[in-house]
Formats: C-alpha cells, sequence, structure tokens
C-alpha cells in the first residue's frame, strides 16, 4: 500500500463489489448506528464494521488512526452524559461529578456510533480506490467537482498524516520530549507540532492548486471516463439487503426499539 494512499490493494470479496454498492454496503451500516441509540444496539453495526475492515485487509489504515479513534470514544464518554436527563441507578455521586445508569448507556452509545461511522468509512476507502469512488459518485449522477474533491481530500489525508509524522521526527530531534507519562503533559507536549503541520498542509494543497491550474484543469467542465462500471448480481444483492436492514432499522427504531 503506498503511503499517498488508504486504498488497500488486495483480492477480497469487497473489493471485487462495484464502488456504487460498497456504498450501499456502508449506509447498511451507518443507518442502524444513527437510528438506534442502546449500546446493544449500535454495537452490532460496529463489530460489523470492525469486520469489514479486518475483511478488507485495511487493518493497517486503523493502525495510522486508532489513537484518534480512542480519544473520540474517550471525549464521547465524557461530554455525551451532559446532554441526556439523568435516570436509573446512580453510577457515580463524588462532589460535582454525577453520572446515572442512563447517562452512562446514552453516552456509550453515541460514542460507538462515532466509532462505527470511523470504522465504516475507513472500511470503503481501504477497499476502493480514489478512481473507483470518483467514478462511482459520478455514476450516481453528482457534480464532478463534488466527486473531484472528495477524492483529492483521502489522497491529502495519508499525506497529512506524513507529514505529521516528519514533523514529529524533527522536533523530537530537536529535543521535545513526548513520551511524558502524565496524559496531561503528554498532550500539551503535542502542542508545539500543530503549527508546522498544519503549515505544511497548507502549503501542499496550495502546491497542487497552482500544479491543477498549470495544466488547464476545469471542474465546469464535462468529463469522461477510460473505464465503465455495470452492478453486478452480488452488486444488487448488497443494494437489496441494504434496503432491507435501513428499512427494518427505521421501523424498529420508531417503535421505541433500541431508543431511550
Amino acid at each position: 500500500m503506498s503511503s499517498a494512499s488508504l486504498y488497500v490493494d488486495a483480492d477480497t470479496f469487497l473489493h471485487s463489489l462495484d464502488a456504487r454498492s460498497k456504498l450501499f454496503l456502508t449506509m447498511a451500516l451507518f443507518v442502524p448506528a444513527y437510528v438506534f441509540g442502546r449500546p446493544a444496539f449500535v454495537g452490532v453495526p460496529f463489530l460489523l464494521s470492525f469486520v469489514a475492515l479486518w475483511a478488507g485487509k485495511g487493518l493497517r489504515n486503523l493502525r495510522r488512526i486508532w489513537v484518534i479513534v480512542v480519544a473520540l470514544f474517550v471525549v464521547g464518554l465524557v461530554v455525551w452524559p451532559g446532554f441526556v436527563d439523568p435516570g436509573g441507578a446512580v453510577l457515580v455521586d463524588v462532589g460535582p461529578v454525577f453520572l446515572s445508569e442512563r447517562q452512562a448507556l446514552f453516552a456509550t452509545g453515541r460514542s460507538l456510533r462515532i466509532a462505527t461511522f470511523i470504522l465504516g468509512g475507513l472500511a470503503y476507502v481501504s477497499t476502493t480506490s480514489n478512481e473507483e469512488l470518483v467514478r462511482g459518485m459520478r455514476e450516481f449522477g453528482l457534480p464532478y467537482a463534488f466527486c473531484f474533491a472528495v477524492g483529492t481530500a483521502l489522497r491529502l489525508f495519508p499525506t497529512f498524516l506524513g507529514a505529521a509524522g516528519t514533523v514529529r521526527q524533527a522536533q523530537e530531534a530537536r529535543g521535545l520530549d513526548l513520551s511524558a507519562s502524565n496524559p496531561i503533559e503528554r498532550i500539551r507536549s503535542f502542542v508545539p507540532l500543530l503549527v508546522p503541520v498544519f503549515m505544511t498542509a497548507f502549503r501542499n494543497v496550495e502546491t497542487q492548486s497552482m500544479a491543477l491550474e498549470a495544466r488547464g484543469f476545469d471542474t465546469r467542465r464535462e468529463r469522461t471516463f477510460y473505464q465503465s462500471s455495470t452492478l453486478r448480481a452480488r452488486d444488487w444483492a448488497v443494494v437489496a439487503l441494504t434496503v432491507v436492514v435501513g428499512v427494518a432499522a427505521v421501523a424498529a427504531s420508531s417503535m421505541g426499539i433500541g431508543t431511550f
């Protein structure tokens, strides 16, 4: 796998699917994760997203961002209890810190939802090349400018991670200590990395835009593609599965199943 791409070149069932049917399959994970709220229900699409990432050989991409996923999950557990009224048994009541069973379940469900979105999206881009993704979105009828922007963002993301690693090594060579055992001190030690990382990212974006302009790129023109794809039987089966799962999830949630 190239360091400048999230796509993993492998021979798996997910790789053999059309980009459009894989998008439907991703929605089959996202819809239940969005409409349900209780952890027991949201945990199902979360586990399936992880399985899809494993089946698509995309765990190597997860290793690159696992810190971000864990950080978002932990922050969600801390923040989300404040968005729901207390209820059920009292789990924590120490000074200003109060946590009820209902708040804990609500926060866990929301954090699992965010993690599902990340893992499901990562599974999709790990099994779909940028060219396939852009062509698939165009065959859905989306504007080419939007498709190009999405494809470019996916190309820049691993470049951004690579720049962050380079800046980190350079700062450590200059004496920056990132091995503090105290979590708060460790977070503070990453602050000096922010400015050079973002400046590097901005410079890369400006360089790419200048290169596109120099080559006469124009998003307003109609684009043609060398390859065209057709949905096969397995793709239509995935689309049908998505429709069934989506309708069932929405119907169940509308009856109060799996929600608060």
